[in-house]
């Protein structure tokens, strides 16, 4: 449509050119009521027909998806200003997970390591890297790791999202803290419950998938959970390294795109599951060209099976 309507407006400007022009070589003479001119105006007369069939041939485009729309049952939605991304929780299916067992480790050892004597009472590891490449499936895996539960007194699972909710935050920390909901609406009653919930407990406190980079709001919930027990660790999923300055990162792990190889591997378990041997064989070519397409992302593969 814009197409169409772009081709109009120059074939208007053209013509009032050449009206101008001829305007100017031959004010005298008798022209036609339009352009003053018998061709001119044959010529506009056949654009005005030009533009008249593809304006046409355009709305009955418009006319068949709006029926294939109703034909699918396709819903049209409203956008809003705030992004909606999905909620994320601590469970994860670890047989589906492919290709993370290293870094893994280094998270597991990172969150196990004995804490020095300068260190603070709780240490922030930050989990750094592109969205969809698996640092929520990181963090999930450590979290349930079974050295991991065994070490902390308190796990707790928050996804922050966007916006940072200070209230809803500090809500969720006390809700899994206690084992039950609460009626604290105010972050200062919160943020009390909270202290006095960890106190002298080691934690370990997921924040997934931080955005804000303000640091006044991380400082309103920060002197809350100092009261920890030493050895008590933060560890943040986020996509950009100003978060992970801004919360103060002790260790820093940047998590790096899949092989091709371990690619192709999620996207044959995910896709040919439930194939016959002779449809897996038939489409091998084609999922590895598409595994290929993801770069390295592990959700796109997940999207595109």
């Amino acid at each position: 449509m814009d197409d169409v309507l772009d081709e109009w407006s120059t074939a208007i400007l053209r013509w009032k050119m050449e009206e101008a022009e001829e305007n100017t070589h031959s004010r005298q003479k008798i022209r036609c009521s339009f352009l003053k001119s018998p061709c001119s105006c044959l010529n506009q007369v056949v654009r005005r027909r030009d533009i008249a069939l593809k304006i046409k041939e355009v709305s009955e485009k418009v006319d068949d998806i709006a029926k294939e729309r109703a034909k699918y049952g396709f819903d049209l939605y409203k956008a809003t200003d705030e992004l909606q991304r999905l909620t994320t929780t601590s469970f994860v299916d670890e047989s589906s997970v492919i290709g993370r067992d290293g870094e893994k480790r280094n998270v597991v050892s990172k969150l196990l390591a004995e804490s020095s004597q300068e260190a603070r009472d709780v240490e922030v590891i930050s989990l750094v890297g592109l969205g969809g490449i698996g640092k929520t499936t990181l963090a999930q895996l450590a979290f349930n790791d079974s050295e991991v539960t065994a070490h902390f007194e308190k796990k707790i699972w928050v996804c922050v999202s966007e916006p940072f909710d200070e209230v809803r935050i500090a809500k969720a920390i006390l809700e899994q803290l206690e084992g039950r909901p609460t009626n604290l609406v105010e972050l200062q009653s919160l943020l009390q419950g909270v202290s006095e919930s960890i106190k002298g407990k080691r934690l370990l406190l997921v924040l997934d998938d931080v955005w804000t980079e303000n640091h006044g709001q991380w400082e309103k919930l920060k002197p809350s959970l100092t009261g920890c027990a030493r050895g008590s660790r933060i560890l943040v999923t986020t996509r950009k390294d100003a978060v992970a300055t801004m919360m103060g990162t002790d260790h820093r792990i940047n998590i790096e795109k899949l092989s091709d190889e371990i690619c192709r591997s999620i996207f044959n378990h995910v896709a040919f599951q439930e194939r016959s041997k002779d449809e897996r064989e038939r489409l091998t070519d084609i999922g590895d060209k598409i595994a290929n397409k993801c770069k390295g992302l592990p959700l796109c593969m997940d999207r595109k099976s």
